[in-house]
């Protein structure tokens, strides 16, 4: 009877152990189930300034602290100084800065005013319920159109042929946008190209000066157009310029540019026609 006593008291011992065993690994499942944190959802979602009639998009951005570039764009120029922007986000707060100072809560109810210009540079920070994560928005406001021609169609004088045409500010061009326009201003790329004879060369070549480096928003330049050719003729052709932006620098109009830069932000080509006659 002892050995009897004895054996059931230790089945008793281990189912009680293989119970209080069973107990613990659902308490531990039940505290890892508690611990799991969903990740809440960061984003601009949307961005509208004085009307909706502007592009809204968001591009992964090269330059830190930054996660990503708004990008508004108007049809044409606009006052950037004084924009409210009416924001939609996923996030538990946003707030702004403006030229890397702190961060302030930015009430979206209110539509507060900020100066867009340059050289002021305006970031939004989405951030989650207890700000352990955070993402940083610089916003980009500008017009898909920043150089605006004079005279957006130029004819040059009559011209003899094998002998070069040089047309030095032979108009002008203005900086419309919100940003400086770096100056190594020359285009490859020309369409609607029109010759005496099937199978000849564009006559023209095109540059945009200034008497810097960089064009300002609001200032001017000049066109300066060379032409040549070896058949007598009419000639016509229409330089496109392209408009690619860097976060650091602004535009840069160029047809090689790095592949570090923010290219195709939505910028249209600016387009100039030329033609000119060429005779004996």
């Amino acid at each position: 009877m002892k050995h009897i006593k004895k054996y059931h008291a230790f089945s008793f011992l281990i189912i009680a152990l293989v119970f209080l065993s069973s107990c613990s690994s659902n308490d531990d499942s039940d505290k890892s189930e508690d611990n799991e944190v969903i990740a809440e959802k960061l984003a601009i979602t949307s961005f509208k300034m004085l009307s909706s009639n502007h592009t809204f998009s968001v591009i992964k951005a090269h330059t830190q602290p930054l996660d990503s570039l708004v990008v508004c764009l108007f049809p044409s120029a606009v006052d950037y100084s004084n924009i409210s922007p009416i924001i939609e986000f996923e996030g538990a707060s946003i707030e702004y800065r403006i030229n890397n100072e702190a961060f302030h809560a930015y009430n979206v109810s209110l539509e507060e005013s900020i100066d867009f210009s340059y050289p002021n540079t305006i970031d939004f920070k989405v951030a989650n319920s207890d700000n352990s994560d955070s993402k940083v928005y610089r916003i980009i406001v500008d017009t898909e159109r920043p150089i605006v021609f004079n005279n957006i169609e130029i004819e040059i004088p009559d011209s003899q042929v094998n002998v070069s045409y040089s047309g030095l500010g032979i108009s002008t061009w203005t900086n419309v946008g919100n940003y400086p326009i770096r100056l190594a201003l020359r285009t490859t790329e020309y369409v609607d190209v029109v010759t005496p004879e099937a199978g000849l060369n564009n006559a023209f070549s095109t540059t945009l000066t200034d008497q810097s480096d960089f064009a300002q928003p609001n200032q001017s330049g000049d066109v300066n157009v060379f032409a040549g050719a070896t058949m007598v003729g009419a000639y016509s052709a229409t330089a496109l310029f392209n408009l690619y932006f860097n976060e650091n620098l602004g535009y840069l109009v160029y047809d090689d540019i790095a592949n570090e830069y923010v290219k195709n932000i939505g910028y249209q080509k600016a387009a100039l026609k030329l033609k000119g006659q060429m005779i004996e």
